[in-house]
């Protein structure tokens, strides 16, 4: 009796612990929809990339080409404390450089702090693809009398923020040895062909940025222009010290920024910024897969299935803290790669892939 007991309980607790076989076209559709997830995030990711991503990269590749024409843009940070003494009356011509060579930098304090790009001469895809700021070969020099125009992409890497300049606003030119600091007066749309935003307006000095319509549709994009007009207001030599207006606040919120703000970009100097972003959110992930596998407990048999997605998640260790922390590390990584690699590829590809083929000045 005892004997058949046992018998029969092995069987029922066999056939409770036993995993349902899920239909062939069932892990099917599973797999379909994991894939279709997966790749939904990857457009997200690029998308993403066009906006934004981008831009961290942007600074290393400005960083290295004027590192090699040996055009270094000034320190800003935190401990700037010289500031340069305004100056009057018409400043020493610039010799105009070659083309694509770098001239300067120009720094607009309205797109955040530290916020600077190289300006090489010339407005061809050559140059706005360095993600910096293109200046008109026809237009005068900083400083002098006339127009000195400016072209740059609308992403977020340069002229995105355009429209968040208000009149007052600075926009500061630095070459080698001075610096040139305009004011904002207005901003405005305007069609393509309308030349006359290069022209000079009189005997004053003054400055010009164009770039295009703030627009995710292309023609649209391409169908106009946004223009940003300033004054000029003083020159000064940049032995002396930095603008005034780009004296740090000293706030600790914005001492912090600026910290930020200056390891982000030496480090961008030596490599791109999303290549260490992926090495770092990578690392993070590993050590979460690490702890996770020695605090977890043992893992419960689970039904099969052929979703990637819910693979994914399983991989990941550590309960109802780490699996979510690894999960999302593992995103970050994978988006940070994306952005370092596969969208930079992707768009040499086809213009619609980079976010600027629209913006062709």
């Amino acid at each position: 009796m005892a004997r058949h007991s046992a018998r029969h309980m092995k069987t029922t607790v066999g056939d409770t612990g036993a995993t349902p076989r899920m239909p062939v076209w069932r892990r099917i559709v599973d797999l379909i929809a994991g894939m279709l997830l997966i790749l939904g995030m990857l457009g997200g990711f690029h998308a993403m990339w066009i906006g934004y991503g981008q831009g961290l990269d942007m600074i290393h590749r400005q960083e290295t080409i004027a590192r090699t024409q040996n055009v270094k843009a000034a320190t800003v940070n935190a401990s700037s404390t010289r500031i340069a003494e305004p100056r009057a009356g018409d400043p020493p011509m610039e010799s105009r450089p070659a083309h694509a060579s770098v001239m300067g930098w120009m720094w607009i304090p309205r797109f955040g702090a530290g916020w600077h790009r190289a300006i090489q001469e010339g407005t061809g895809l050559d140059v706005l693809n360095n993600y910096g700021i293109g200046h008109y070969e026809t237009s005068v020099m900083p400083g002098m009398t006339g127009n000195s125009a400016y072209a740059g992409h609308r992403t977020m890497g340069d002229l995105g923020p355009a429209n968040l300049l208000q009149p007052g606003d600075p926009i500061i030119i630095q070459t080698a040895d001075r610096w040139y600091v305009y004011e904002m007066q207005k901003s405005w749309e305007t069609t393509p062909d309308d030349v006359a935003v290069l022209d000079n307006q009189g005997d004053a000095k003054i400055i010009t940025l164009t770039t295009c319509r703030d627009s995710l549709d292309l023609q649209d994009s391409l169908s106009h222009r946004f223009i940003v007009r300033g004054r000029f207001k003083y020159w000064a030599n940049t032995a002396d010290g930095i603008p005034s207006e780009l004296a740090p606040k000293s706030d600790p919120i914005s001492k912090t920024v600026a910290r930020t703000v200056d390891v982000t970009r030496t480090l961008s100097v030596r490599a791109p910024m999303s290549m260490w972003l992926a090495a770092a959110t990578g690392l993070l992930w590993l050590l979460t897969l690490g702890l996770g596998r020695l605090l977890a407990g043992r893992n419960r048999k689970r039904p099969a299935t052929w979703n990637p997605m819910i693979l994914l998640w399983r991989i990941q260790q550590g309960g109802l803290i780490g699996k979510p922390l690894g999960f999302m590390c593992m995103w970050l990584t994978v988006m940070f790669a994306q952005w370092a690699w596969l969208s930079p590829w992707l768009a040499t590809l086809l213009p619609v892939f980079s976010g600027t083929g629209a913006m062709n000045m």
